[in-house]
């Protein structure tokens, strides 16, 4: 940790408000000197001080200077000055994490609200929320798989490219849980220490490749595979739209309605494979056990932090406002009364 002697005001267009306090001050001085010029052809300094024997110029021109620099006060800790600065290393300690979502057709199908792909999409969310200490990585696959979002603990970036993601990212349909594996263990980084983990997210109906002995081989590198489900068990057809934005269902060949569900059991056995927890929906069993995860030391930061000084302005100001509120434009007779109250006692001692 190093001290820099630094000065800087943390919004310095809120300075540009001082502007205003300099017209403020020129409409008074104007408007004091034509009050000052009627007095003066009304009668002289003798008789004004007959005539209105509790006016005081002085006190008025104080009470507006307490005014102005209470105002001058408070618009420079609005600028919230600052000086002095330290440099601090701040580390992040957490976990890799490997998203894979399935984009394939079968992800519109709506026997989950709103559909299985936007119902994945908010999950995927919450977990971003929730382990923004952590690296995360999103890979989408159909046919084929690939990196959307290589691994970062921007956790905006994370947002917006998750907001992206749709069906129609990836000409080639299928559902290759393998290939997407595959690509999470090429998102890692070479850091040997820090734990690492992938969440498949698909409906599990897998007909490209080998996606059990795919999660082996994972495991084998000490990476942790955990499966989530989406759907139901229950086949329902899969709604898609045309050009002109009207519904339809997704045929075969012969002109019937393609189904699909739920392949739960696929999913188990790529769990059981990975070493990790297959979930249908839900996904508070993996973040518990991602939490059970051994975290460590991916990521140092430099951040400078600066020494607040706003508040002796502020000070400053609430001062010069509570001596502005006690004093008043006319002359205390009653402080002068007291005065010579004390004296009279005084004498007769």
């Amino acid at each position: 940790m190093m001290n820099e002697a630094v000065f800087r005001f943390a919004f310095p267009e809120h300075l540009y408000a001082l502007i205003g306090v300099g017209i403020l001050i020129v409409v008074w001085t104007v408007s004091y000197y034509i009050e000052r010029k009627r007095l003066s052809a009304f009668a002289d300094k003798e008789r004004l001080s007959v005539l209105i024997p509790d006016y005081s110029p002085f006190r008025k021109i104080l009470k507006f200077s307490l005014f102005v620099f209470a105002t001058i006060f408070f618009i420079i800790a609005w600028a919230r000055p600052q000086y002095g600065v330290k440099k601090q290393t701040v580390k992040k300690k957490g976990v890799e994490i490997a998203i894979a979502l399935d984009v394939s057709n079968s992800m519109l199908a709506e026997d989950i609200k709103p559909n299985r792909i936007e119902k994945a999409k908010f999950s995927i969310q919450r977990i971003i929320n929730k382990l923004d200490q952590n690296k995360v990585s999103i890979i989408t696959f159909a046919g084929d798989a690939y990196i959307q979002l290589p691994m970062t603990t921007d956790v905006g970036a994370s947002k917006l490219f998750l907001q992206n993601i749709n069906t129609n990212m990836i000409d080639k349909q299928g559902t290759a849980i393998g290939a997407a594996i595959s690509k999470c263990m090429r998102s890692f980084s070479g850091n040997e220490k820090t734990a690492k983990t992938i969440i498949v997210i698909s409906d599990g109906e897998n007909h490209e490749d080998d996606a059990v002995g795919m999660a082996k081989q994972a495991l084998e590198k000490g990476i942790v595979v955990h499966t989530v489900g989406m759907g139901t068990v229950s086949g329902v057809p899969i709604p898609m739209k045309n050009q002109y934005g009207q519904t339809h269902f997704l045929m075969d060949r012969n002109g019937s309605p393609v189904t699909t569900k739920l392949n739960e059991q696929m999913l188990q056995e790529i769990a059981s494979a990975g070493g990790g927890i297959y979930s249908r929906e839900e996904f508070s069993p993996i973040l518990r056990a991602l939490d059970e995860m051994e975290k460590s030391d991916f990521e140092s930061k430099d951040f400078s932090v600066y020494n607040e000084r706003f508040q002796v302005f502020l000070l400053l100001g609430l001062i010069c406002l509570c001596i502005d509120f006690f004093v008043l434009e006319r002359k205390n007779h009653w402080l002068k009364n007291i005065n010579i109250f004390n004296l009279k006692i005084g004498t007769k001692k």
